[in-house]
Parts: structure tokens; sequence; C-alpha cells
């Protein structure tokens, strides 16, 4: 268990590129509120993500803003690696 931590943790801490994120709803068009409703993160967290002040969010809310935007998980995480597939 500790190893899946770490190895989570290795990642969030990694991010490259939160940005990725506002993009792709300022791309299609969304609020911060609406992303909320469809992902269930609340919005004030989702506003941190965005803004790079919450350093370390979590995995299961970083899958469900990605579920909700159509995202895979590495386009979040690694944005500039994402044509290498």
């Amino acid at each position: 268990m500790t190893k899946l931590f770490d190895i989570e943790y290795t990642m969030f801490k990694e991010v490259l590129e939160i940005k990725t994120i506002k993009e792709k709803r300022l791309e299609k068009k969304w609020s911060q509120t609406y992303l909320a409703q469809l992902s269930g993160v609340p919005q004030p967290t989702i506003s941190q993500i965005e803004n790079g002040t919450r350093q370390y969010p979590t995995f299961e809310n970083m899958k469900k803003i990605a579920e909700a935007l159509d995202l895979k998980l590495e386009d979040i995480f690694l944005p500039s690696h994402k044509d290498m597939n």
C-alpha cells in the first residue's frame, strides 16, 4: 500500500500543466460551477486546482474532472507527452 501511495504522490508532485483542465473547460465554454456539477468535485476545489493553489489534488478528484472533460489522466498530468502515444 505504501508503494502505491508513493507512486500517486510522485505523479501529483510532477504534474506538468494543470492548466490543461482550465483550457479544456473554457474550450467547452463551461463555468467552474458546471464542471463541478458534472464531475461531483466542489467548485472551490476546481478553482484551487486551476489556479495552482491546491498543490496536491486527490487522485479521485482529478479522475472525476478528467472524465467530465472527456480527457485521459495522462492528458492532464503529462500534456507535453500526449503526442508521444
